[in-house]
């Protein structure tokens, strides 16, 4: 008992009333602002081609949320081979894009590692619809509580941006659910956690 007290010391849930639509509707605009891609880059381990964050339109880490948007080309070298009838993006990679986004709020949210990595300990994601070239993504990404235990559970939420048939039906009749949906719990080790896996 008296261990889990002081495991979870400081924990705080969060910004479980937020969605995808508050996100970039009520609170994007209203934050600390743009953050670029080559300022990204400053937090995350991952380069080209690996890389999935374009630029964050706006954020507020300390109240743990972010508005990023991703840009979708068919030069991106995925799409030599997925597919040559119908391209579109993989969701795997779908995942690791968003998940970047995820993994900056952590970082930000938690302080710099000073030799520790992030891992995820779990992403349970749900699609909504396949991704073609040429359509660009609003992410909303916010945490689930403050990362006290160097641990935190994030909700992460992509949309094509102007695609219409989320609210209103295509001419089969069909909606559709964003093009991605997940929960993930992240976590910051020391290296020798995992000792023996060759990192």
């Amino acid at each position: 008992m008296l261990l889990n007290f002081a495991w979870n010391f400081g924990y705080e849930r969060m910004n479980e009333d937020l969605t995808f639509d508050k996100v970039l509707n009520e609170l994007s605009g209203t934050g600390k602002g743009m953050i670029s891609h080559t300022e990204c880059k400053t937090y995350l381990r991952h380069g080209h081609p690996c890389l999935g964050v374009d630029w964050i339109k706006d954020h507020d880490f300390e109240a743990g949320w972010v508005h990023a948007v991703r840009g979708i080309s068919i030069s991106d070298p995925v799409f030599a081979g997925h597919f040559d009838d119908a391209a579109m993006y993989p969701g795997t990679n779908l995942t690791q894009d968003i998940n970047q986004i995820a993994t900056i709020l952590f970082t930000a949210m938690t302080g710099k590692m000073n030799g520790e990595v992030t891992a995820f300990k779990n992403i349970n994601s749900d699609y909504g619809h396949p991704i073609p070239p040429g359509c660009v993504l609003d992410f909303a990404v916010w945490a689930l509580d403050n990362g006290a235990n160097k641990t935190m559970t994030v909700r992460l939420e992509g949309k094509i941006r102007d695609f219409p048939y989320y609210d209103q039906p295509n001419k089969y009749g069909l909606t559709f659910k964003p093009a991605i949906q997940v929960t993930s719990e992240i976590v910051r080790a020391k290296r020798r956690i995992y000792d023996g896996i060759w990192m």
